[in-house]
């Protein structure tokens, strides 16, 4: 192999030797530049997170959560049965519901909490302590349980996904219903009683005449 030969070699090997370690260099510097997660900080992190949403939430600041708080594709399921994608979601479900509640307040606690991909990512669960006032002045407590699903993200956590659910059996609402079904079966029955007397003494009366 002459000179001239022997270099183009050499020359060929460069491309081939970049392609290979330019990747590695750059996956390195992407791993040494990615902020590590403090797991011991994350339930403080956490509450934190959680009292800045609910105050808002209790200052019917909807918008600010979404904007705030909320993934741009947040994924939620909501106690009435209803889904929504999105912030412009989330702040439209509210929306619906203050046309006919004029009050929402939540105390919410955390009872348990799962964290994963070493801290990139949690899930929450918890009791909501919900209460309720409606436009007629009815007011009433769904003790409502939520789950949620953060991503750690630039610093912040982000909800990508809300649920939230009420036992439909028992509640306030279901217990009103029944109430007021049974005081309505007792009217019924009550006014059946009074027509039925009223029957047997008219034709008690004709019959002695």
């Amino acid at each position: 192999m002459n000179r001239a030969t022997h270099r183009i070699a050499k020359m060929s090997v460069i491309p081939v030797m970049l392609g290979v370690l330019l990747p590695i260099l750059h996956a390195q510097e992407e791993v040494a530049t990615t902020p590590e997660v403090d797991e011991s900080a994350i339930p403080a992190q956490l509450d934190e997170t959680r009292a800045a949403i609910f105050r808002l939430y209790n200052e019917e600041k909807y918008a600010e959560i979404a904007e705030q708080y909320c993934h741009e594709d947040i994924i939620c399921l909501w106690n009435d049965g209803t889904t929504s994608k999105g912030r412009e979601g989330v702040t439209e479900f509210f929306a619906k519901l203050k046309t006919f509640i004029d009050v929402l307040k939540c105390t919410p606690t955390t009872q348990d909490r799962s964290v994963f991909a070493d801290g990139k990512y949690v899930v929450s669960i918890g009791e909501m302590g919900d209460s309720y006032e409606m436009a007629d002045g009815k007011a009433f407590d769904l003790d409502s349980v939520w789950m949620a699903t953060l991503a750690h993200d630039d610093g912040e956590w982000k909800l990508i996904s809300f649920a939230v659910s009420t036992n439909a059996f028992e509640n306030e609402v279901i217990d009103a219903y029944l109430f007021l079904r049974t005081l309505v079966a007792g009217g019924i029955g009550i006014v059946i009683g009074l027509v039925v007397a009223l029957a047997l003494t008219s034709l008690r009366k004709r019959k002695s005449s």
